[in-house]
């Protein structure tokens, strides 16, 4: 029972390294920056850049209308193409077998 704990504490221990390393203040854990380096930063700045940031709104291409009508022909040709489609989930009974046994697993492992 102790060596449970112990081992515990020693996991928890591990996971809170990064917390501990990182509760200094931006401020005391990066040196200051000289107004050159801004400056040259600035300078190196590209407008073309702030479609590459996280979170940047670009709006898809619109299908037009002889390209809708190239694909519904396509459609009418092969009924293939519907398999295709996005959203559509088929699960086969070996894919439930396999997302049982690998809930069992994860499920067990939790319990212990």
């Amino acid at each position: 029972m102790q060596a449970r704990i112990a081992s515990t504490l020693f996991v928890l221990g591990l996971l809170a390294c990064p917390v501990w390393a990182g509760a200094r203040p931006a401020a005391q854990s990066s040196p200051a920056i000289r107004l050159s380096e801004v400056s040259a930063l600035r300078s190196l700045d590209d407008p073309a850049l702030s479609a590459l940031r996280a979170g940047a709104v670009s709006t898809a291409a619109r299908v037009e209308g002889a390209e809708r009508t190239a694909l519904r022909a396509a459609e009418a040709r092969d009924d293939g193409l519907q398999d295709l489609r996005a959203g559509d989930v088929l699960l086969t009974d070996h894919d439930l077998t396999l997302i049982a046994i690998v809930a069992a697993v994860v499920i067990i492992i939790l319990i212990i």
